[in-house]
């Protein structure tokens, strides 16, 4: 007797289960599915008439290849842009709860629900590229890895898009979907028929530097990915879970591994600068926003080990506060791995590694100006990624519009004016008008006492946790008691 399949196994989460069935009857994923289909059907079947006979199948690759990067790239992340928001909305966040649901397996399961969705047109392309097979001039192996690739960055995308709805505001919801769109408006350059070449073949992995970078790229997208999971997790658990301490643990581990690499001879300080960028931007983002609510059950872990623990607190316990001196941290170990790589780089070319390091400094001050903002600025702990965001545009904004009117009137000069917002050094590099040295040491004062302030606001505020830790001092006394 062959028994038929007719319901999920009982070993799958209930969520993921939940958000399976709702999102493959969705009209949304059924709509782009038929869409999908029916483009690739009929512009494949005509492939032969759109293009000569030597490039049919570089043609046929292109347009498969351009159709699944718009779906997987834009459209499927997309659809969690209101994964956690709309359970919020409508209060169902603490009935999920009750149902024994952490809050990790529920941002994991509407993660993985779209995923699985993508991954179900990610195997509808198979029968078209067998198709496409007898085109002739396939390259299986690096059409094979450059798909898989395209996969995984939507992993990352979409895990970006569900760890951000949770946060209450639209402004940080959305605004990912700016670059989504520039992303999609290069993927016609990018698959036209050379460019489609160039990363199939690069994608063979025929030499160490391509089998390299793509590991790296692979590392860099799963770390983001996790970020954003890991920060939509931390966003609906209730505050007695600590969800920040193995991120913070997680990026100082990668920064550590870094600096280690940066230590051997020949190693390019501008690679390691965007290692440790890519590194330092969301841990350093998350950290500095995070809401400054200590609880016992937080504080205890640390507690129990005694000085080392209070003082590993300083720096990883979760709360902007903390965040401040782990950020810090951080700071320091990526400078000297970036300066011991540029002494003992035999290639070093000072004025390129000065406007390397003006414009990640410039960087730099910028993110820690808004978090200074926002540290004085915001009265409610919800909001404060919000006002991060908001001062950060604002910065960003106050500098490209002074460089505008300097280039239109012709006094690029007047620029010193605003060096006290860091982001407009990233213009001044760019200009004849300055000398790159003084820009260096003038973005290296102003980054300096930005961060100064940024450490005075931080050690005021940790007067906040003070209740916390002696409640947890109190509740982990009474505990060593033993009782008659």
């Amino acid at each position: 007797m062959i028994t038929h399949l007719t319901d999920f196994p009982d070993k799958l989460s209930p969520m993921l289960v939940k958000e399976l069935r709702q999102g493959m009857r969705a009209r949304s994923f059924t709509l782009l599915f038929l869409v999908f289909q029916g483009l690739l059907a009929f512009i494949l079947l005509t492939a032969g008439s759109a293009a000569s006979s030597d490039d049919a199948g570089s043609f046929a690759s292109g347009v498969i290849f351009t159709l699944f990067a718009a779906a997987a790239l834009f459209i499927q992340p997309m659809r969690g842009v209101s994964a956690l928001s709309s359970e919020i909305s409508s209060n169902t966040i603490e009935m999920m709860v009750l149902t024994r649901l952490s809050a990790w397996r529920i941002v994991f399961g509407k993660w993985i629900a779209i995923v699985s969705q993508t991954a179900l047109i990610l195997v509808t392309i198979i029968p078209y590229l067998i198709l496409r097979y007898f085109f002739g001039g396939m390259n299986l192996a690096g059409e094979m890895v450059f798909l898989g690739l395209l996969f995984l960055t939507s992993m990352a995308l979409t895990a970006i898009m569900v760890g951000l709805s949770g946060n209450s505001t639209k402004l940080v919801r959305l605004l990912p979907i700016l670059g989504f769109i520039v992303m999609v408006s290069a993927v016609p350059d990018a698959m036209s028929r050379g460019g489609f070449k160039s990363f199939v073949n690069y994608c063979t992995m025929s030499d160490s530097e391509s089998r390299l970078v793509i590991a790296a790229y692979v590392v860099f997208i799963v770390y983001i990915g996790w970020c954003a999971l890991s920060y939509g997790t931390s966003v609906i658990a209730p505050a007695a879970e600590n969800h920040s301490t193995l991120r913070r643990l997680i990026a100082l581990g990668l920064v550590c591994v870094t600096l280690v690499i940066g230590l051997h001879d020949g190693v390019n300080p501008n690679l390691l600068v965007l290692v440790f960028g890519i590194i330092l931007v969301p841990a350093v983002v998350t950290a500095l926003t995070e809401t400054s609510v200590l609880l016992p059950p937080v504080y205890k872990p640390f507690l129990r080990r005694g000085l080392t623990g209070r003082a590993a607190g300083m720096v990883l316990l979760p709360g902007w506060p903390a965040g401040v001196f782990y950020t810090t941290l951080l700071l320091a170990i990526s400078i000297v791995g970036i300066g011991i790589a540029g002494s003992t780089n035999s290639t070093f070319n000072p004025v390129e590694q000065t406007m390397v390091a003006i414009s990640g400094l410039g960087c730099l001050g910028g993110i820690l100006l808004a978090a200074l903002l926002a540290a004085v600025f915001s009265r409610q702990e919800s909001k404060r990624l919000t006002n991060f965001m908001v001062f950060l545009l604002a910065s960003i904004l106050l500098a490209v519009i002074p460089m505008i009117l300097a280039s239109i009137n012709n006094h690029e000069k007047s620029l010193w004016f605003f060096i006290w917002n860091p982001p407009v050094s990233l213009f001044m590099t760019n200009s004849s008008s300055f000398i790159k040295s003084e820009v260096l040491a003038a973005v290296v004062i102003v980054d300096a006492i930005i961060l100064a302030m940024l450490l005075v606001t931080a050690g005021s505020a940790f007067r906040g946790y003070r209740k916390g830790i002696e409640e947890a001092e109190a509740e982990l006394a009474n505990s060593a008691v033993p009782v008659p």
